[in-house]
């Protein structure tokens, strides 16, 4: 049983800005990318799509995510016999 003396550090609102010390920059963006890939792939696992996520850390080093694979959803996208409007407005269609 939790002590009625205790407290709480409840959520809190934190104000966003950028990191000032690039150390704490680049340990920030790590985990972050790191939560951002289990998100991701959460998402590709419940809804079954087709997902390329890319992003460049601050020293400009670029990390990407794909399923089922970056390559894969890439040539999807570089289809040269449809325009990129035309394939995304088909995959908003079949969601609705």
């Amino acid at each position: 049983m939790a002590s009625l003396d205790k407290t709480t550090r409840r959520k809190q609102k934190i104000e966003i800005m950028i990191i000032e010390n690039a150390d704490d920059r680049l340990i920030a963006f790590s985990k972050g990318r790191t939560g951002i890939y289990k998100k991701i792939s959460e998402l590709s696992t419940l809804c079954g799509g087709e997902i390329l996520f890319i992003i460049f850390s601050p020293a400009g080093k670029p990390y990407s995510f794909g399923h089922p694979s970056a390559e894969s959803v890439a040539k999807h996208f570089s289809n040269a016999s449809q325009h990129l409007e035309e394939t995304t407005d088909a995959l908003v269609e079949s969601c609705l």
